[in-house]
């Protein structure tokens, strides 16, 4: 077999592969791919050609071309190489694209920066209502375009602005990752996430993507590390009154992971000292965090502990965001519910918010949340709370 064949082939598995992952027919991938080219300005084929074309790609009888390439990167995520990209061009060629890209990020101004950071913010507000399993794919992409351009500036402010858009951008992106069972992947874009802040300058920024990197390490079991790098953020302080209550409840819940009760109520206690009485100012878009989402937190992590209190919390924080647009919070509070009620021992109460928790769960593709609903133990059912 040629290399031109071979390449052909890798190519064709490394796109089956990614279509066979999100379960989808070439029928679906054929409709997808059409949305992503429309998302990226680009006019995909008809219909049945482009279906057709889809099946040559993944029997390695055809290979992407070039703009083909840069949608299906979108829609996957995958690689030039995953997808046959032609060998490095010769020096005086990439010496050329270079000088391309540095001309296009030239034309990011102000302008583009904050129509950025309004697209991150409509994927953050959509994340809450539709969860992450919907968006991951076009974050990645609109991380990765923002990267692209981060790269290739030269002007200090935009590089600043851009830097600053990345770091949020990133960090919702690992959010997402996590929430969609891929804490690699989720690490790989915290660190993106602290690499932007750090060069924009902004602590905010740099302690937030610190504060969620940690959490990879508590689904790792690793809740001592977890704290430890809560502590890294805390230190970078003075930080907004808004930001310490996040930091101190975060800290409250890595201690509820290692069955610290005296340092959960600490933390907590220090949260509600901090929490700003007046609504915040917007200028931390990545932060939802009231009296109401703060006692949520605070069950959650009590619910962990086996503390019967828990269930006071939580039950008051569903009654005030049932219904409402936080879904993937309204799963996690049935969630903590059901462990909650679990370690009470009353079977039934949690066995209905297990339910509850399971459909919103499998609403917004949350496979963390799943996850952790697997190991609830029902009274009688092999054990006498949660594992």
């Amino acid at each position: 077999m040629s290399n031109g064949q071979d390449t052909r082939t890798q190519t064709g598995t490394a796109l089956r592969d990614a279509r066979a992952a999100r379960k989808w027919s070439q029928v679906k991938a054929a409709h997808e791919y059409a949305r992503a080219a429309a998302r990226l300005d680009i006019a995909p084929p008809e219909p049945d050609t482009l279906r057709i074309t889809i099946s040559r790609w993944e029997n390695g009888h055809q290979r992407p071309d070039e703009v083909s390439r840069r949608v299906l990167r979108h829609l996957y995520g995958l690689s030039d190489a995953d997808l046959g990209a032609p060998a490095p061009a010769p020096l005086a060629g990439a010496a050329a694209e270079l000088a391309a890209r540095l001309s296009s990020s030239a034309r990011v101004d102000d302008g583009l920066v904050s129509l950025f950071a309004q697209n991150t913010h409509i994927l953050r507000i959509r994340d809450r209502q539709f969860g992450a399993a919907a968006l991951l794919d076009q974050m990645s992409g609109h991380v990765e375009e923002i990267r692209t351009y981060l790269d290739h500036s030269l002007n200090p402010d935009v590089r600043a602005g851009l830097a600053r858009v990345l770091a949020d951008a990133g960090a919702l992106a690992g959010w997402q990752a996590l929430d969609a069972g891929d804490p690699k992947r989720a690490w790989a874009l915290y660190v993106l996430a602290r690499q932007a802040a750090l060069e924009a300058g902004d602590r905010v920024l740099l302690a937030h993507a610190l504060g969620e990197q940690a959490y990879v390490l508590l689904e790792a079991r690793r809740a001592g590390d977890a704290r430890q790098l809560i502590g890294h953020a805390v230190a970078l302080g003075p930080h907004p009154p808004l930001l310490e209550a996040w930091l101190a409840a975060a800290e409250g819940e890595f201690a509820a992971a290692e069955g610290d009760r005296r340092s959960v109520l600490d933390a907590f206690n220090r949260a509600w000292i901090a929490l700003p009485s007046d609504v915040p100012d917007g200028s931390m878009p990545f932060l939802t965090l009231d009296d109401v989402h703060l006692s949520r937190w605070r069950g959650s992590a009590l619910a962990r502990l086996g503390d019967p209190e828990a269930i006071t919390d939580l039950i008051a924080a569903l009654e005030a965001i049932d219904g409402g647009p936080f879904v993937r919070a309204q799963a996690s509070l049935h969630t903590d519910l059901a462990t909650a009620y679990a370690a009470a021992g009353e079977r039934d109460s949690a066995r209905a918010h297990l339910r509850a928790a399971r459909q919103l769960a499998a609403e917004v593709g949350s496979r963390r949340l799943l996850s952790r609903l697997s190991r609830v133990l029902l009274p009688g059912e092999g054990g006498d709370g949660v594992q």
